[in-house]
């Protein structure tokens, strides 16, 4: 607003004047309050405070954009061998090997990890895997999975990976010389390509075919160059780091393996979950829940 510009303003205080000498004043005093308040808002713009919401006519900012879900896959059934889906039209999940849907149906069997099925591998040529990658890696993206390994020996073993020609572009698995939870991302689809490898030492993984279960969730910011690891929804300090690798996964998602390296998982899945974007820690801790949550 300039200064000399006071036309507006003027014209209330000559109009308030006249009122008063014509015994007016009180009646139509309200009427010139919110007259002065227009020519307040044309001169100075929109009122200090008055933000709009998201879902009122107005776009969220893109940082509040939530991921979008590509894969869910709750291990609950396998009708021929396939595990659905439930997102619609998302790729499913195929049985090799020996790997097979436990149901419980008794309420004094072994619980399954979450609801009533889960997914058994044996360590032994067993995996799932989806026809074609639900998430390139090449943008953000979120993968996790619940886990319950069954031995903890010196064989290092893939929880989840999203496979290269010749590298894996990320695996979450148990590395045996650490005895902890890692992730490790390829910066390049090449056989021994320097790795990216963060790891959890606050949750050491349990084993046992009974044993506790862990939730395991890694997320790629893309924008932010940052890999995030969080383990039974929890990021710890050295859980972060840095990371600009960009080439995109041509393999399926492999549940229970690693395609390039085997390193196949002894123990339960549950839980898969793949989406294109980065998950917040909201999200993250919804998912680390013992509750199958399908609208997530």
């Amino acid at each position: 607003m300039r200064l000399e510009d006071h036309s507006g303003f003027d014209q209330v205080l000559q109009l308030d004047q006249v009122l008063q000498r014509g015994g007016m004043y009180d009646r139509y005093r309200a009427a010139f309050v919110a007259l002065g308040a227009v020519t307040l808002v044309f001169t100075l713009g929109t009122l200090p405070g008055a933000a709009y919401a998201v879902g009122q006519g107005h776009e969220a900012r893109a940082e509040e954009t939530s991921p979008s879900r590509e894969g869910y896959w709750p291990l609950e059934e396998a009708p021929g061998g396939t595990a659905p889906n439930v997102e619609p039209e998302g790729l499913p999940l195929t049985l090799n090997g020996d790997a097979w849907i436990y149901r419980n149906e008794d309420i004094f069997g072994d619980a399954a990890l979450v609801g009533l099925g889960d997914l058994r591998l044996d360590g032994d040529g067993d995996w799932a895997a989806t026809p074609a990658a639900p998430v390139g890696g090449d943008g953000s993206f979120t993968l996790a999975a619940r886990a319950r390994l069954a031995a903890a020996d010196d064989r290092t073993q893939t929880v989840l990976s999203l496979p290269g020609s010749n590298a894996d572009r990320i695996a979450i698995r148990y590395q045996a010389a650490s005895g902890e939870w890692e992730v490790a991302v390829s910066t390049e689809d090449k056989a021994d390509a320097p790795q990216v490898v963060i790891s959890d030492e606050q949750d050491l993984p349990g084993e046992g075919p009974y044993g506790v279960s862990d939730h395991l969730a890694v997320v790629f910011d893309a924008p932010a160059h940052e890999l995030r690891f969080y383990v039974n929804g929890q990021l710890t300090i050295k859980s972060t780091a840095v990371d600009t690798t960009s080439w995109t996964a041509s393999g399926g998602l492999q549940v229970g393996r690693s395609a390039i390296r085997g390193e196949y998982f002894q123990g339960t899945v549950d839980e898969v979950r793949a989406y294109s974007g980065a998950a917040n820690q909201t999200m993250i801790s919804q998912m680390a829940s013992l509750t199958g949550l399908p609208d997530l």
